[in-house]
Parts: C-alpha cells; sequence; structure tokens
C-alpha cells in the first residue's frame, strides 16, 4: 500500500532503501547494501529474526531529501509528508506532535511540556534550544500548543493549519490502538479514559478532533495575542560538549543537559576500546559509573523521570532537529478534559530528566550526525555510546539492551525486550545493586536519524512499536 503517492519503500523501515547512485556531494560516506526489517506491532518471531538481521548486518542507508522518527508509523509519515510539501525539519516536528497527541496519549498530549533543539549543518552556526517545559497552565491555549505555536511563527514555513490538519483527520475517523497503549492503560488503571482496548483495534477520539480543529483555525494574530511574555517559551543556544571526537549539544541549564556531560566524561576517561565494548565487563563498568555520578549528584533527586516521546527530522537543506516532549506520569492527571485531552500534572517548578540531542562529527563535516531524543542521562548515555565507542549502527544502537538507573541506584533490567544483556552482564549488573529490578513494559524509548555522508538511515525503537519514515 502507498500513502499520499511516497514510494511504499521510501516510507517504510520495514523494506529495504537502496544507495542512490548521484554524485555524493560529501568526500566520506558509506556505501553497500544493508537490512532494514522491522515491523508495527508485537514481538513475534518474525520480528525478532528481523531485528537480528538488522543489528548484525546493518542498516540500508539512502540518499534522501528527508527522514522523521517517531513512536508511530503515522506519525512519522505525516512528518515526511510536510517534507515533501515543502515544509521544513520544524514543521514536520509540529506535524508529527500532534499527530503523536493523538497516537500516543499516554506519554505526550496537548498540554505537555518539552523541549525542541535546532541544528543547521550547512551554517554550523550554534544550535538553538526552544524550551517550554516549565510553562504555566493557560486558560487559553495548552502548554505543548503555546510551545509548538512558537517554533511555527520563529522558525516555520508552511501554513499552521496544514501542520495540524493531519490529527484532526486521525482523530475524527479513528486510529489503529498501539500495543504500548495498551499495556499503558492497563499498568495505570487508565480503562476509564479510553475503556478496554486491544491492539490495532480502531477508536475515534471525535472531541479531541474537535480541538484540533478549532487550534489549526487559530490565526498569527490570534497566536500573537495568546503567546505573552508570561508564557512564552524560553529560546537559548545549547550546552555543547565533547565526546569521542564530537559535538554534542544538549539543553543548558537549569535541565539535566550539563549532567549528562559530566556522565559521559567520566565514560571516556575509562579509555574504552572497541574490543573493550564487546566485554562483559564493559557494560558493569557503564554501570557502575552511572551509578557513581547518580549518587554523587543527587540526579534522580534533582531530576523527574516522566514519559517521553521524541520525534527526530532531517531535512534537506541539513536542519536538523529533536524535539521531546512527554507528561509527569503515563496518563498525566489521569482527568480527561472537556475538549478531548489529558492535562498534565507536573508540579510547578520540577525539573525533568527528558533531554532532546544533536551530535556532530567535530573533525570531518561529512562524518556521523546524530538526532534523538532520550527520557534520561543513563539512557543517552549508553545510546550514545553504542554510537560512537562500540560503533555500532543504528538499529543495533537502538535495539540494544539497556540498563535504567533509579534515584537510589538501583539497576532496572528490561526483561522482555530482545537482544538480551547475557548472563554474565546480568550477573555483573546486579552485583551493582542491593536488590534486583526488572522493567515492567512499556519500555522508555528512543527515535534517531543518523546521517553520513549524504546517506542516511533512520530507526524507530521497536520499544515503542513505532516505524521510520523517509523520502527521496
Amino acid at each position: 500500500m502507498q500513502r499520499d503517492n511516497i514510494p511504499e519503500e521510501l516510507t517504510r523501515e520495514d523494506l529495504p532503501l537502496k544507495a542512490n547512485k548521484k554524485t555524493s556531494t560529501c568526500e566520506e560516506y558509506l556505501g553497500g547494501s544493508k537490512f532494514i526489517n522491522i515491523s508495527f506491532g508485537t514481538l513475534s518471531v518474525i520480528i525478532t529474526a528481523a531485528l537480528i538481521i538488522q543489528i548484525y548486518y546493518g542498516d540500508y542507508q539512502v540518499e534522501p531529501h528527508g527522514s522523521v522518527a517517531t513512536d508511530s508509523l503515522e506519525c512519522s509519515e505525516v512528518g515526511t509528508t510536510i517534507l515533501k510539501k515543502g515544509g521544513n525539519a520544524i514543521d514536520a516536528a509540529i506535524a508529527s506532535a500532534f499527530c503523536l497527541s493523538v497516537f500516543a496519549p499516554h506519554t505526550t498530549g496537548l498540554d505537555a511540556d518539552g523541549q525542541l533543539l535546532l541544528y543547521n549543518h550547512r551554517t554550523r552556526a550554534a544550535a538553538i534550544l526552544v524550551d517550554f517545559s516549565d510553562l504555566p497552565i493557560s486558560t487559553d491555549l495548552p502548554r505543548l500548543v503555546l510551545g509548538l505555536a512558537y517554533c511555527h511563527k520563529k522558525y516555520g514555513s508552511l501554513p499552521w493549519k496544514e501542520l495540524v490538519e493531519p490529527s484532526i483527520k486521525f482523530a475524527r475517523e479513528g486510529f489503529l490502538v498501539s500495543r504500548v497503549l495498551v499495556q499503558s492503560i492497563q499498568l495505570r488503571g487508565a480503562e476509564d479514559l479510553f475503556g478496554r482496548l486491544e491492539p490495532s483495534q480502531l477508536v475515534k477520539v471525535e472531541k479531541l478532533g474537535e480541538t484540533l480543529q478549532n487550534i489549526a483555525d487559530i490565526t498569527e494574530k490570534q497566536f500573537d495575542s495568546f503567546i505573552s511574555p508570561d508564557n512564552s517559551p524560553v529560546e537559548i543556544d545549547a550546552y555543547k560538549f565533547q565526546f569521542k571526537r564530537h559535538s554534542i549539544y544538549v539543553p543548558n541549564v537549569p535541565s539535566i543537559g550539563p549532567m549528562l556531560s559530566i556522565l559521559l566524561q567520566q565514560i571516556e576517561k575509562l579509555n574504552f576500546t572497541l574490543e573493550d565494548s564487546k566485554s562483559t565487563l564493559y557494560h558493569y563498568k557503564m554501570g557502575e559509573i552511572t551509578q557513581i555520578v547518580y549518587k554523587d549528584f543527587q540526579v534522580g533527586y534533582k531530576f523527574h523521570e516522566g514519559t517521553s516521546s521524541n520525534v527526530a527530522v532531517v531535512d534537506k537543506n541539513e536542519n536538523y532537529v529533536s524535539l521531546i516532549t512527554g507528561l509527569a506520569s503515563l496518563f498525566g492527571s489521569m482527568e480527561m478534559t472537556s475538549s478531548g485531552y489529558i492535562m498534565n500534572d507536573k508540579p510547578k517548578g520540577v525539573l525533568c530528566s527528558r533531554l532532546p540531542i544533536i551530535i556532530v562529527d567535530s573533525h570531518h563535516v561529512c562524518g556521523k550526525r546524530i538526532i534523538l531524543g532520550a527520557n534520561s542521562i543513563a539512557l543517552a548515555a549508553q545510546i550514545i555510546s553504542y554510537f560512537l565507542v562500540n560503533d555500532e549502527n543504528t538499529t543495533a544502537s537502538i535495539e540494544n539492551p539497556r540498563f535504567s538507573m533509579a534515584a537510589n541506584g538501583t539497576i532496572g533490567i528490561e526483561s522482555s525486550h530482545y537482544p538480551y544483556f547475557d548472563k554474565g552482564t546480568l550477573q555483573y549488573l546486579k552485583a551493582l545493586s542491593s536488590t534486583e529490578y526488572l522493567l515492567t513494559e512499556p519500555y522508555q524509548s528512543v527515535n534517531v536519524v543518523e546521517k553520513i555522508g549524504d546517506l542516511l538511515s533512520s530507526h524507530s525503537d521497536s520499544r515503542s512499536g513505532g516505524i521510520a519514515s523517509r523520502f527521496k
């Protein structure tokens, strides 16, 4: 099946993509046939086999006009459709975020808070951060809408209405419920909000559709009156630091961004080699140093780990956007408003642990550029290390096993996600905690777009059931 006349092999992450044979504009690039085979839905035997192939044999790469990776195939495709219409990376991120407010109400929504990181690799100017993580409750517009409206007014190119309309259609005509949404409803006991749903069930949220229509109809002049100095996002230069010959951009203080710098600096002091990264001791040392940083800097007590849903975008003009939004907990306040969305339950002034991330090779213009978002520095450090220490491909870096870090230093293990830690590694990690902590699904997801030379690969975490989308 094709969507919006986009060739199926370019919109689906589970079909192979072949490199364009045009002359590269970069001196360095990677070529060769590689495999991508990730399916939406349950982790069946077919999906497990596909992941094995993709993790160990690498990703197909393509010379595209753009890519979007989100927690939903439909929302990734919404983003690339916007790019195909001539929109930029900001436009695509905004449209995808509105889509996720329909598909992923357990992790984000119209009242979610968040941060957007913007970088242009052609100018290589400092990355810009738009932070709407601490906006007050507004009687005019929900927080996510205010944040996205600010970004659109400052950096968007397509009309606002075009960015909201795809989500209106999904809300009114229905969307297919994901496995992860069902798991979240069961875990939080949120049946009163949506009823007892089944994966792949068609659900309509018509009240939310009406609200999105009203949002789509807001004029630029009206936005000027809504976005006042009291409820305007903060825009500043991003915090930049070095790790493994790469520049990493994250939010600056008071966010958790500089804490990631501290953790990665400690990891770099261990001087891990590529060979070291294959050893059992490697994961133990990663867990140990993460635990030390969390304890020494009281990371888990200073920063609240809520939910997160991240959007990674690259457009044809080398604009890179990492947008991460979320609620203080699954389904936020657990109360549905008359407008069809759930209010966030975040106390004012509480700092969140989630952060958008953009990574750029410091020495080679055509080297690795990686766009992602993570819900904690423990998660971010592992993903970044998979890319830059282990030298893993895009799929392996996201799908490889991970641990979490609780505020008290207890290490949590994903018990039902393939691939698993080997027995030796599990024994080492368990030795760092006084109690064994098995994480329950849904797990935190990370979506990524990576570009090397003119070739691009992208991957949405199977933990969320999403699939990335690309187009030529």
